[in-house]
């Protein structure tokens, strides 16, 4: 049996999509995190230690801490539904309820991770054009800085890293990521009215298009989602 090679179209070209790539909302999570990290590798901003960190940048959630565990040992759960029940109680004050954050995070495991961007998937659509299945993926851009001068400036930071990130997309090629992804106009960027200070945030909002994998000469062979 004849096996076909499956195909991204993106307006009137098709691109041959590589074994073990990546299609659609993932791929585009994670193309745009490897280009931010070239973007921001020599970027350093003050951290909560005091010293000079290099701007990380994440897919769509902060990282599990150090300090948290993840898996309990096989011992530990021998211990009763009561050890249960008080660990619990112990770590309901620490929960967030940012989507953004993971449980088990307390503030200092928060503040920690900045400065930092965070590649968040939002939605995604699915619209017909002419003969060619388009998807549109709207994704946000997280900037994050931790500041806690009195003079409540942090925002500062955030704006020069958001006009970076802008600066750098906006200059793309066609404005074409990873041969895959074409960024959509407008382009919206925002403060946040209310900032948990010491933490500083801004949002830029995207809507990136690309085609519908399917494979060429074979439409029963479409592969859908």
């Amino acid at each position: 049996m004849k096996k076909y090679k499956p195909y991204m179209r993106v307006g009137t070209g098709l691109w041959s999509l590589d074994k073990g790539a990546k299609m659609t909302e993932l791929g585009l999570i994670d193309a745009l995190v490897a280009f931010l990290k070239e973007v921001f590798a020599d970027y350093q901003l003050p951290a909560k230690s005091g010293l000079l960190q290099n701007v990380r940048v994440f897919a769509q959630y902060l990282p599990q801490p150090e300090a948290v565990e993840v898996n309990a040992d096989d011992d530990d759960c021998d211990e009763g539904a009561e050890s249960a029940e008080t660990a619990e109680d112990e770590t309901e004050e620490t929960v967030s309820e940012n989507p953004t954050e993971p449980q088990g995070y307390s503030a200092a495991d928060i503040e920690g991770n900045f400065p930092c961007v965070i590649v968040k998937f939002e939605e995604s659509t699915i619209r017909e054009e002419k003969t060619i299945d388009m998807v549109r993926i709207n994704v946000s851009i997280l900037v994050g800085v931790y500041d806690e001068s009195a003079d409540y400036q942090g925002y500062r930071d955030v704006l020069n890293i958001m006009d970076r990130i802008k600066l750098e997309i906006l200059t793309l090629p066609s404005r074409v990521l990873a041969q895959r992804y074409r960024l959509e106009m407008p382009l919206k960027d925002y403060l946040p009215a209310e900032q948990p200070y010491p933490i500083f945030m801004g949002v830029i909002e995207t809507v990136w298009e690309t085609g519908r994998p399917l494979m060429p000469n074979h439409p029963r062979c479409e592969i859908r989602f």
